[in-house]
């Protein structure tokens, strides 16, 4: 029907429109490449890389039908994905030494904007929580509404943090063991 062949058009549309920006970003880390020298395939295929992974579309998880299966456990399987290997600094394993100081900087800057939106949180009178084992570590609160300027991040931190340390936080700022004595 009509409402069908609208909403396949719109996702197009979008899927169009973030594909134009990961082009854009990519063109512009292009430029901003160290040295003079024309980028190397190795180069390219690093930056590209960075992009995808920021942008939400992580790198290569396996065979093309694990991914199948996974969409129907999660709901953006790639999404998933990307905000480990942000994490964990994924990024920066290939290349060369002119693309880990590329993306060095942009984790820099990201940071760098993270803390000032933290700041200018604080300044508007929200509550922060800054303690990776609780839910709300990472995102502004006024009252019961919660920001979140990590996009995402802070869920696996959050995962993350409680896996290594063996501990949760409540809201409360109780902390309890995850698993048992």
């Amino acid at each position: 029907g009509l409402g069908g062949g609208l909403l396949r058009g719109s996702q197009r549309a979008f899927i169009t429109f973030l594909n134009r920006t990961r082009l854009d970003a990519f063109s512009a880390a292009l430029h901003s490449l160290q040295g003079g020298e024309a980028p190397t395939p190795k180069e390219m295929r690093a930056i590209a890389n960075y992009v995808n992974v920021v942008t939400g579309r992580g790198g290569p998880m396996g065979p093309s039908n694990a991914l199948a299966g996974l969409n129907s456990v999660f709901f953006a399987p790639r999404l998933v994905a990307s905000r480990f290997q942000f994490l964990i600094g994924q990024p920066m394993y290939g290349g060369s030494a002119r693309t880990r100081v590329l993306i060095a900087k942009e984790y820099a800057r990201f940071l760098t904007g993270t803390a000032v939106l933290l700041a200018l949180g604080k300044l508007a009178g929200g509550d922060e929580e800054m303690d990776p084992r609780s839910s709300d570590f990472g995102k502004i609160r006024f009252g019961s509404t919660r920001l979140d300027p990590l996009a995402g991040l802070s869920q696996t931190t959050v995962l993350l943090s409680r896996l290594a340390t063996g501990e949760t936080m409540n809201l409360s700022g109780d902390v309890s063991a995850i698993r048992g004595d």
